[in-house]
C-alpha cells in the first residue's frame, strides 16, 4: 500500500473541510485500509452523520457513473480506479457499518469504557448518561441535599452557608437556575484539583506575600489622612470636585459593590501610577501629590484592592466548600451506582492517576496500558475533525495511540487532523486551540517533515464581497496589533492568510458598521432594514444577536 503520510490542515470557514476529510477517508479505502481500522472523530453527532453520509454519497456516485469515478479517482490520487472499484469500496463500507468508528469523541470514549470496564476498575452494571439524564441526576442530588422536614439540618446549613460565601454579591431569585449554572462553571475544575489547599489560599498565589493583604488600614483613618494631605495641594476646581466625589463614594463602598464613576475613575488612574504615586493625571492635567498625599492614597487603595482580594479569596473557598458538599452526595448516589456522564468517562481514560478514576478503588495503570495496547492493534488511521476545540484531557486520552502511529516505521499508518484556530468555540468546555500548533511543533521537532502542513483558504460558501470584507478587517495586521498588543495579535497575524472566494458568480454587498452603544446599534439596524425593504422585495432577512433578551428588545424597538 502506498504510504498516505501524516497531514495537518488549517481550513478556513466554508473552505471544504468536510470535502477534505471524506476524500482522505475514501483515499485510505482505495489504498487498502479496512473501514473498521479507520477512526474518524468530530465533536457533534450532526457533523459525524454528515461525514458518514458524504462518504456513502461519494462512493455511490463514483460507482454509478464512469465520469464521476474518474473525477473522484483523480481527486484522491488514484487515477487507475474505475466505477467497479468504487462499487467494491462501497460494499466494504456498508458490510462493515456496524463496526465503523465514525462518531464523536465523547461517543468513542464511552465505547472504550463499555468495552474495557474491568481494566478501568469498574465492577457491575453501569451506563453512560446522555445530557438530559445527567441533568436529571444532578437535580435529584440537589433535591436530596435540600430535602427534609422542618428546618435545615447541619449539613444543609453548611451547604447553604458555603453557597452564600461562594456567590457573594450575586443577585439571583431562581436558586435552581443559579445552582445549575454554578455547578456547570466549577465542577470540572473541582474534580481536576479537589485539594482545598489550592482554593483561595493566598500563600499559594503569593508565596512571598503581597502588599494588598497586609493588615488592612482603617477606612476612617485613611480618609482623614487623604483629605488633610489633599487640602493644601494646588489644583483646579474640576480636580478638587473629582477628589470630593471619590471620597464620598469611597465612604459608602463595600467589597463586591458596583463602583461609582468617580471611584472607578480615580482608582484606574491611581493604579496606573502605583506604587510610586508621586503624580496623577486628573481631568487631563498632572497633579503632583508629594510623599504625604501619596502615602495617604496608598492606604485608601489598600482598603479597596485588599478588600476585593479578600472577598474573592473567600468566594473561592466558598466554591470549594459547595463543590465538596455536592460531590460527596453526587459520587455516592450517582457514580457509585454505575451512572457516568461523559466527563466521568474521559477522566476514567486519562493515562495517569491524576485523571481521577472516579469509580476505581485504586489506580490501575497496567489496565490502562492494556487498553492502549489492544486499541493500537485494532486501529491504523486517525482522522480528527474540528481539532481547534480539542481539550488537553481529550488529547491525553489519545496521545499514546497517536504516538504509536507516528512512530510506525512502515509508514502504512497515518494521522490526519483538520480545523481552524480562528473558529475555536469550545473554550467553555476546556477546548484549547493552542494544541493545534503545539502538536505539530512537537512532532516536527522530533522528526522534521513528519507532518505535511496544508491550508484551505478558498471559500465555497461566500462570494467575493464577503471575502473582501473579511480580508480587509481580519487581515489588517498593523491595526490589530495596535488594538490587541502582545501575543494575541501576534498569534493571529502569524496564522492569518488571505482568503479567496471559489464562487465569483455570487454577488451581494458586505459592510462592517460600528455603533457606540445598544441604542445606536438598534437605530442602525432599523435604517438598514428601511433601506433594504425586504418585505417589499420579497426577500428573506435575518438579524442575529447573542442573547434572546437582546432579540426581544430589538424587535420591540
Amino acid at each position: 500500500m502506498t504510504p498516505t503520510g501524516h497531514v495537518m490542515i488549517l481550513a478556513s470557514a466554508g473552505s471544504g473541510k468536510t470535502h477534505a476529510l471524506t476524500d482522505r477517508y475514501v483515499r485510505l479505502l482505495a489504498q487498502g485500509a479496512k473501514p473498521e481500522r479507520i477512526v474518524a472523530l468530530t465533536f457533534t453527532r450532526k457533523a459525524a452523520g454528515e461525514f458518514f453520509d458524504e462518504i456513502l454519497r461519494k462512493l455511490a456516485r463514483a460507482a454509478a457513473a464512469p465520469a464521476a469515478a474518474a473525477q473522484l479517482a483523480t481527486a484522491i490520487g488514484t487515477p487507475a480506479l474505475g466505477a467497479e472499484d468504487f462499487l467494491r469500496l462501497l460494499r466494504s463500507v456498508t458490510d462493515a457499518m456496524h463496526r465503523l468508528r465514525l462518531g464523536t469523541l465523547d461517543g468513542f470514549f464511552a465505547q472504550i469504557v463499555r468495552n474495557f470496564p474491568l481494566e478501568l476498575g469498574l465492577a457491575g452494571e453501569f451506563e453512560v448518561l446522555e445530557e438530559h439524564a445527567a441533568q436529571q441526576e444532578r437535580r435529584r442530588v440537589l433535591r436530596e441535599i435540600f430535602s427534609g422536614r422542618g428546618g435545615p439540618n447541619d449539613t444543609q446549613r453548611e451547604f447553604i452557608e458555603a453557597f452564600k460565601r461562594a456567590t457573594f454579591g450575586v443577585e439571583e431569585k431562581r436558586l435552581g437556575a443559579q445552582l445549575d449554572a454554578f455547578i456547570d462553571a466549577h465542577q470540572e475544575v473541582f474534580l481536576a484539583a479537589p485539594d482545598g489547599d489550592h482554593w483561595g489560599n493566598p500563600d499559594r498565589i503569593w508565596p512571598e506575600g503581597t502588599v494588598w493583604l497586609q493588615p488592612e488600614p482603617k477606612r476612617d483613618t485613611a480618609v482623614r489622612l487623604l483629605e488633610a494631605a489633599l487640602a493644601p495641594l494646588p489644583m483646579g476646581e474640576k480636580q478638587r470636585l473629582r477628589w470630593a466625589d471619590f471620597l464620598t463614594e469611597f465612604g459608602t463602598w463595600q467589597p463586591g459593590a458596583t463602583m461609582g464613576k468617580a471611584l472607578a475613575y480615580l482608582l484606574k488612574n491611581a493604579l496606573a501610577a502605583w506604587p510610586e504615586l508621586n503624580e496623577l493625571t486628573i481631568e487631563r492635567k498632572k497633579l503632583e501629590l508629594g510623599p504625604v498625599a501619596g502615602a495617604a492614597l496608598r492606604q485608601v487603595l489598600q482598603v479597596i484592592v485588599g478588600g476585593e482580594f479578600r472577598r474573592h479569596l473567600e468566594i473561592t473557598r466558598g466554591i470549594h466548600a459547595v463543590m465538596c458538599g455536592y460531590e460527596a452526595v453526587y459520587h455516592e448516589r450517582v457514580r457509585r451506582a454505575g451512572r457516568l456522564d461523559f466527563a466521568d468517562v474521559q477522566r476514567l481514560l486519562l493515562p495517569t492517576a491524576s485523571g481521577g478514576r472516579t469509580l476505581s478503588c485504586e489506580s490501575n495503570e497496567d489496565g490502562r496500558l492494556l487498553i492502549d495496547f489492544r486499541l493500537d492493534a485494532e486501529i491504523d488511521h486517525w482522522l480528527l475533525d474540528e481539532f481547534q476545540d480539542t481539550s488537553a484531557g481529550q488529547w491525553a486520552v489519545l496521545k499514546n495511540l497517536i504516538d504509536e502511529v507516528m512512530q510506525d516505521p512502515s509508514r502504512e499508518r497515518s494521522f490526519f487532523y483538520v480545523g481552524d484556530v480562528k473558529q475555536a468555540i469550545f473554550a467553555w468546555r476546556e477546548g484549547d486551540p493552542r494544541l493545534f500548533g503545539e502538536i505539530y511543533d512537537g512532532y516536527e521537532a522530533a522528526l522534521p517533515g513528519l507532518i505535511e502542513k496544508k491550508h484551505l483558504d478558498e471559500s465555497w460558501r461566500s462570494g467575493p464581497p464577503v471575502i473582501a470584507m473579511v480580508n480587509r478587517v481580519f487581515g489588517a495586521s498593523a491595526a490589530l496589533a495596535g488594538l490587541f498588543p502582545g501575543p494575541a495579535s501576534a498569534d493571529w497575524n502569524r496564522e492569518w492568510r488571505e482568503h479567496k472566494s471559489a464562487r465569483p458568480e455570487l454577488g451581494g454587498h458586505a459592510a462592517w458598521l460600528q455603533a457606540e452603544d445598544e441604542t445606536e446599534r438598534f437605530a442602525l439596524v432599523r435604517r438598514i432594514l428601511q433601506e433594504v425593504a425586504p418585505l417589499e422585495r420579497g426577500l428573506s432577512c435575518a438579524v442575529l444577536v447573542q442573547k434572546n433578551e437582546t432579540a426581544a428588545r430589538l424587535a420591540e424597538y
